[in-house]
């Protein structure tokens, strides 16, 4: 064949060629053509197409024939591209290796946006000068067609991933309405479950969340092993997300596992989501991190609420018994103070909560005696309360055997205190006083079961403390008990109190009591005044003292004046 003859076969094979690649957008068409035609012009078996990556930052594999060792999809880095035809040992050595002795750079408005490489002549000999401008030429002129199908198939991925997004917000949007309809924990941990095998396919999966006490516990899972503490809590210090395959051995005992995404809500993770990987074997991607996180927001969102509103629910029930109690133990004590002929009488009882661990009662016993008792019980709120509901019923029921003449006050005590012990815990106990008064000749009996002393202020001045019995109540069985007997005349005042008086800590000093000298000076002030007088001048400058703000403890007050 002539030479011009020659030419214009190849010329007619060049535009052939361009006509056949520019008429598809499918880029594996287009590359196995160019492969093919310019491996049969040149006699060879082996050859390559390399189209950059630049998010790699190397060259990826596309098409490939004759080269075993080259996979598809897989990547080179060869460094950049040559800039015109090379050959033998300018071939950087990594192709060299794979029998590649030729290389046409793939140029498009002069940038290179890849690199053909074809092996040696099946006949052995050198490329003509004319079959290396033939190639060349084929792959200048292929430059366009492999731009064109190479932006189709990145519109299509494009295209692919927008689908995939929409159908991700859809569900999102659905489940959110489905999140905002329940109120309920459980609930929302199965919707959250349903989306996670539904959308992602997921065949193992755990989901942590974080209880009242601060502590992580699973709660839901799917073919999971169960975790010990200290890897529940080493969960619960995530902040961002965990690639197990590449974790290291600390985290050996997810094995199975491929991600660990820690949910966080106000800088902090309330939740972890452990996930195996897909039955698939398609791996996790940015997309579905990002939905995961987006799915993971709205159940904890959905949870946090429904635990607030059992929260809030669960305080007003118990507010509600609160107030039921308090209402109870106010008629527990004295509705009126009853009036007793040569005796002025007044009672406070404020509690520091709902409900109160103080006690006070005056019960005439008959027309000349009245029984006086007050008390502490160790601790606040319910079970103090109902501790001094038990103290009262007792007193009262003791009541019919302090009517005789002769009133044993002591073995009254004793026997109240064995009741106590044997209805109490070790740290449960309570202070006591009680005595009765006989107006007939002024005498008072009474027993202190480790109560404070209550004071006795004479008309003169003078001061007593009333402090013989013995132990609190409750402490230990069978306890002996002793009494006291004072005389009170006419002018005395007798003031018993618990100790959320004696001390209330001021509102300007943390460490500074009310203390008992306050409480008597208070006392000794007003001797001359009515018995209520007295308690209203002790509660005014408590009041005072402590800045008028919540109460520490139970404050009780009795105060007896002898007329």
């Amino acid at each position: 064949m002539s030479e011009a003859r020659t030419q214009k076969f190849d010329l007619r094979a060049l535009l052939e060629t361009s006509r056949l690649l520019s008429s598809s957008l499918e880029i594996d068409f287009v590359l196995g053509n160019l492969l093919l035609t310019a491996m049969s012009k040149l006699f060879v078996t082996r050859g390559v197409v390399l189209l950059d990556d630049p998010l790699a930052g190397a060259y990826r594999v596309e098409a490939v024939k004759g080269l075993p060792a080259l996979k598809p999809d897989t990547f080179l880095q060869l460094g950049a591209a040559p800039e015109a035809v090379v050959q033998g040992d300018d071939v950087p050595a990594l192709l060299r290796e794979h029998g590649v002795i030729l290389l046409l750079p793939v140029t498009y408005h002069d940038r290179a946006i890849g690199i053909v490489g074809l092996g040696s002549k099946a006949t052995g000999g050198d490329f003509t000068e004319d079959e290396i401008a033939f190639v060349d030429s084929l792959v200048h002129m292929s430059a366009t067609a492999i731009h064109n199908a190479r932006m189709v198939e990145e519109l299509q991925e494009a295209n692919q991933d927008l689908g995939q997004k929409v159908q991700q917000l859809d569900t999102l949007f659905d489940l959110s309405q489905a999140f905002s309809r329940t109120l309920d924990v459980e609930r929302s941990v199965r919707l959250f479950s349903l989306a996670l095998m539904g959308q992602l396919l997921v065949g193992r999966y755990v989901f942590l969340l974080r209880n009242d006490e601060g502590h992580f516990e699973p709660a839901a899972s799917r073919n999971a092993v169960e975790l010990n503490d200290e890897m529940l809590a080493r969960l619960g210090d995530l902040k961002r997300l965990l690639l197990l395959d590449d974790a290291g051995s600390e985290w050996s005992e997810l094995d199975g596992f491929a991600l660990a995404l820690p949910l966080r809500m106000q800088d902090e993770t309330r939740g972890v989501l452990l996930l195996g990987p897909r039955p698939t074997g398609v791996p996790y991607e940015a997309d579905d991190v990002e939905f995961l996180t987006s799915l993971g927001s709205l159940a904890l969102t959905s949870i946090e609420n429904a635990r607030g509103v059992a929260a809030r629910i669960e305080k007003e029930r118990l507010e509600e018994e609160m107030r039921l109690a308090r209402d109870i133990q106010e008629r527990l004590l004295p509705q009126e103070l009853p009036v007793f002929e040569s005796m002025d009488l007044a009672g406070l009882a404020l509690p520091s909560r709902f409900v109160a661990g103080d006690y006070f009662d005056l019960m005439p016993l008959d027309e000349d005696r009245l029984l006086v008792a007050i008390a502490d019980v160790s601790g606040k709120g319910m079970p103090a309360s109902l501790l001094m509901a038990n103290l009262q019923a007792c007193l009262h029921v003791l009541r019919g055997s302090l009517t005789a003449d002769t009133v044993d006050l002591a073995a009254a005590t004793g026997r109240v205190n064995n009741v106590i012990h044997r209805n109490t815990g070790l740290t449960t106990f309570i202070t006591f006083f009680w005595g009765v008064f006989d107006r007939r000749d002024g005498q008072f009996c009474y027993v202190n079961a480790g109560h404070n002393p209550p004071f006795l202020v004479r008309a003169d001045g003078s001061v007593e403390r009333l402090e013989e019995g013995g132990v609190l109540l409750g402490a230990f069985p069978d306890m002996p008990y002793g009494d006291g007997i004072v005389t009170l005349d006419a002018g005395d005042t007798l003031v018993l109190f618990t100790d959320g008086v004696t001390e209330a800590w001021s509102a300007t000093d943390h460490d500074d009591e009310y203390g008992e000298d306050r409480l008597l000076a208070r006392i000794q002030a007003h001797a001359t005044d009515p018995a209520q007088a007295v308690l209203d001048a002790v509660r005014e400058e408590v009041r005072t003292f402590t800045g008028g703000g919540t109460l520490d403890d139970d404050l009780t007050i009795v105060v007896l004046k002898r007329t």
